[in-house]
């Protein structure tokens, strides 16, 4: 194929996949995932003066993708596009530099036929779109392989590189060597009258004897000073040691694991599919039946060719990259595969360049020298047909299975915290003077997703809620706004009650999982106390009341708290049931508003509860106080001779 026509047809492509990459890309995936926050907030620490060859959060980052990230950070400061265009930049160059490197060793119909294949399939495709680190590592692979023959320098340098990727990516200096074990050691031996036989290397293998370990050498360089941060501190890496179990129960003589986890992974690309919601539809294979067979052709093609150099390439590189997979847990794991991404787009290329060369001419297989090869215009047509079929059945399952059943399926809403961004669309196109969300488990990951949701940060208030807590609401400002309740984090019926909350909510999504919106008056007076104690000039209690029904149901305690100053993220509460100063009967101990996004002035209702013992001691108080939870220490009261505030006990 002719040079501009080739560029005609790859820009093509390229437009095909950026397509299938920003086509609704804020609401597929629905939502963002924590990955994608997290991820999504390292450029600002960056920015801030936190340079690291590596990253401490989310048990350990590899640090280039973040880097990468900080230009779309200073764009479109916290934001959906900031967490996931980064990544769709990547998806793309990794179709262009596929295309690319198969065309420069291939030939061109094999670099189109694996460029569209990464362009329409899901698996390239949602790690286009999900904002998180693992797409850069096929990316600087490929672009290795690229100059792997003719500026060795060069590759060695992007394979050293792509150890800043992503933790699977750490494995691929193991390609030169497996390439260097194929091509200089079994690559010599040949059956010759049913025995093997050492036959003399061609000039052009021994010339790459010095242009890999050039290659391996550089990479490995490059790749030393995060493998030296990572051995001098060892507890960076927590997410190695957590996928360690089928190596552990090898080591331990149990293969069984080991062997599982590698039947599944050889058998992703027609047979099984990645176990988990996460990135595609459970137990759905790479390809679907007519373009698995043509992987396994160009599989074939790659094996029957394997002592030429750029064959030798793609089979090291897909063996060594399946092996991340292989060797762990919930196999096979495509976004441990993510490294043999354009070895496996590239061999159906291989196969169906094979059948052209075949079936689109007259006379290919002459044995005449003189006889031109000329083209057969009907088996050229029915090769076309062939190819858009293919392209049909591919962008269809991408369709139905990547756009239509995953984001829709409840378990990927969970994944991606889709409710956060109803939330979010909802709360900008009905405002209120402040915005309170409950959450079953509040973590400051939370905010940040709200916060890139919304595109800018309105002062959010969180609490918790749910059936096994007591319950708190927030007022902020100690005025009134909108509460923002998901049908997984219910608020308690007895705080609910006793606040004089409408049940009735202004509004209520549709979608699963659901929100409700309620409105928030400004706080009614509770039973105050004549003076009010403030805990270490912090959190001052202004009111409580106690309210007890019987002996068989527990007791509620209500309190009304105003922040004075910022308070620390492991602030709880403590109610203990003592008969005496030693004698503890029970307790509860937490504390649902969210501490860090309490501001002053602020006030929360807080329940606590007590089962009571049956029959009871004589004589019984209430204890409440505070403290912190990483260290255990106790804001006192002010003016109270103990770090506690006692309480009578109703009769």
């Amino acid at each position: 194929m002719k040079h501009k026509p080739f560029l005609f047809l790859a820009a093509a492509i390229l437009l095909l996949a950026a397509a299938f990459r920003l086509v609704a890309l804020a609401d597929i995936p629905p939502g963002l995932s924590q990955d994608e926050v997290l991820d999504a907030g390292i450029p600002a620490t960056i920015l801030a003066g936190n340079h690291a060859l590596f990253f401490w959060q989310g048990y350990g980052h590899e640090p280039l993708y973040h880097y990468w990230a900080v230009p779309f950070y200073l764009m479109f400061g916290e934001s959906v596009l900031t967490a996931r265009l980064p990544a769709v930049f990547l998806g793309l160059l990794l179709v262009a530099l596929t295309m690319r490197y198969a065309r420069q060793e291939f030939g061109a119909l094999t670099a189109l036929v694996a460029g569209l294949g990464l362009a329409v399939s899901w698996w390239p495709i949602v790690f286009s779109r999900v904002g998180i680190r693992p797409i850069m590592a096929p990316v600087l692979l490929v672009a290795a392989a690229l100059f792997w023959s003719k500026r060795p320098w060069l590759a060695g340098l992007l394979l050293g590189l792509s150890f800043y990727t992503y933790t699977a990516a750490r494995i691929a200096w193991l390609i030169p060597i497996l390439f260097i074990i194929l091509q200089w050691g079994l690559g010599r031996w040949q059956w010759v009258e049913e025995r093997p036989r050492l036959i003399p290397l061609p000039d052009s293998v021994r010339q790459l004897r010095p242009q890999v370990t050039l290659i391996l050498l550089i990479g490995l360089l490059v790749a030393a000073p995060m493998q030296i941060t990572l051995w001098r501190n060892p507890g960076l890496q927590q997410r190695v040691d957590q996928l360690s179990g089928p190596l552990d129960a090898l080591r331990n003589g149990d293969p069984g694991p080991i062997w599982r986890s590698l039947t599944a992974t050889l058998g992703v690309f027609s047979f099984t599919g990645d176990p988990r919601w996460t990135y595609t539809v459970p137990d759905r294979p790479l390809f679907d039946p007519v373009t698995a067979l043509f992987f396994y052709g160009g599989l074939g093609i790659a094996l029957w060719h394997w002592r030429r150099p750029r064959y030798t390439l793609l089979l090291a590189w897909l063996a060594v990259m399946l092996l991340p997979s292989a060797l762990t847990p919930q196999a096979p794991s495509t976004v441990r595969l993510v490294g043999a991404m354009p070895v496996i787009y590239l061999l159906p290329g291989l196969a169906i360049t094979w059948l052209y060369q075949r079936i689109g001419f007259t006379n290919s297989h002459s044995q005449s020298t003189h006889t031109p090869t000329t083209r057969n215009p009907q088996r050229a047509v029915l090769y076309l047909i062939l190819l858009l079929v293919l392209l049909a059945i591919n962008s269809g399952r991408t369709l139905r299975d990547g756009f239509i059943i995953w984001p829709a399926a409840l378990e990927t809403r969970f994944a991606y915290q889709t409710v956060l961004l109803d939330m979010a669309r909802h709360w900008r196109a009905n405002p209120a003077s402040s915005l309170v969300v409950a959450d079953s488990f509040f973590e400051p990951i939370d905010a940040e997703s709200l916060h890139h949701n919304l595109g800018n940060d309105p002062g959010v208030r969180w609490l918790q809620a749910g059936p096994e807590r007591g319950g708190a609401l927030i007022f902020p400002g100690g005025e009134g706004g909108h509460l923002y309740v998901p049908e997984f984090a219910p608020l308690d019926p007895a705080l609910w009650s006793w606040a004089g909350l409408s049940p009735t909510p202004l509004y209520r999504s549709a979608a699963a999982p659901s929100f409700a919106v309620y409105e928030l008056p400004p706080p009614i007076p509770g039973e105050t106390l004549p003076h009010p104690v403030t805990f270490g000039g912090r959190l001052t209690l202004l009111g409580y009341e106690i309210v007890r029904e019987d002996g068989t149901r527990p007791l509620h305690l209500f309190t009304i708290w105003r922040v004075d100053e910022p308070l620390p993220w492991d602030l709880t509460l403590f109610l203990h049931l003592a008969s005496t100063e030693t004698d503890v009967l029970a307790q509860d101990d937490g504390f649902d508003a969210g501490a860090t996004t309490l501001q002053p002035g602020d006030i929360v209702w807080q329940q606590l509860r007590l089962p009571l013992p049956d029959p009871a001691p004589p004589s019984l108080y209430l204890r409440l106080g505070l403290y912190t939870s990483s260290d255990g220490q106790r804001l006192p009261p002010t003016g109270q001779p103990h770090d506690f505030l006692p309480l009578p006990l109703p009769p």
